[in-house]
């Protein structure tokens, strides 16, 4: 009977929020990037408070349009599946955050954009179309005439094997993403799958200069390829060299204690995901530190 109390408030809760950004009066006007919000400086700072950091569960940092009118990122009230909610700017205004239309029904995960905006990825516990086990997979979605179509799966070559949280595309469709898999140094490291030809190669781990035995994941890679932060109890980032291949990873520091990087399109900004005690929260800060650690030639 508690249980069935307990997922009764869940499900009112969501379905409360849902109804209270549909009225007007219950949503600030904010202009201007990112939500209206001040910047920050080299200092973490939660973003948007009671907007996209809440009481509810933030379950990944967000992921932004190329343009920077749309904003995505997945929440929900305590141990409930997350939904995708969004905001995008209408008439210079930022609409009432919504739940995106593919996850109305199932679960949704961990947006991300591609670089050039066409397809969102994203990860489920959705079943397959053939009613196979539900477990976390990537999906994807592509944008026809202004609207979502139908979430496709990304296929068994990535998802045959166990992978968790968020991955990261580049401008060529190469995918980095965090595994248990065959491959990995016993837990978890951080995967990376060439994209050829409309399909993805078996991925490959990125070897010693990323992956240790402790628990690697969360890559964020820049649409040139040219840099890849990641989680390793904390956030560490490495660069790639002349040679192209990766360099010894880094630790970025104390103040980057935190999962799932994401850097904007315009290159100003890390969002990173903190765990606290009672609900977890998306920060961001300045992206001059990625300069600052960039090894000089």
């Amino acid at each position: 009977m508690k249980k069935v109390l307990f997922v009764l408030i869940a499900i009112l809760s969501q379905v409360s929020l849902v109804n209270c950004q549909t009225n007007p009066t219950d949503f600030p006007v904010l202009k201007g990037p990112y939500l209206g919000q001040k910047p920050p400086e080299r200092n973490p700072e939660i973003f948007a408070a009671d907007i996209v950091s809440t009481s509810m569960v933030n379950h990944c940092s967000i992921t932004i349009s190329p343009d920077g009118t749309e904003l995505y990122w997945a929440m929900s009230p305590l141990d409930t599946p997350p939904r995708i909610f969004f905001s995008r700017i209408v008439n210079g205004i930022w609409s009432k955050p919504e739940i995106v239309n593919f996850t109305l029904s199932e679960d949704g995960d961990c947006p991300m954009f591609s670089p050039d905006g066409k397809k969102m990825f994203f990860s489920s516990n959705r079943p397959l179309p053939n009613g196979n086990t539900r477990r976390e997979r990537i999906w994807y979605v592509e944008r026809i005439n202004s609207v979502w179509n139908n979430p496709i799966h990304l296929g068994e070559v990535i998802n045959k094997e166990h992978l968790h949280w968020t991955f990261s595309v580049d401008s060529e469709g190469n995918l980095y993403f965090g595994s248990e898999r065959k491959g990995s140094k016993g837990k978890d490291d951080v995967f990376y799958a060439e994209y050829l030809n409309g399909a993805y190669k078996v991925p490959v781990s990125l070897g010693n200069e990323i992956n240790t035995e402790a628990h690697e994941g969360c890559p964020f890679v820049a649409p040139d390829g040219k840099y890849l932060i990641f989680s390793r109890n904390g956030l560490w980032i490495s660069f790639k060299g002349e040679n192209g291949n990766w360099m010894k990873a880094i630790s970025m520091g104390k103040k980057f204690d935190g999962i799932c990087p994401y850097v904007s399109p315009d290159g100003k900004y890390i969002f990173f995901l903190k765990i606290g005690m009672r609900y977890d929260d998306i920060y961001w800060v300045s992206t001059k530190i990625i300069e600052e650690l960039r090894p000089k030639n």
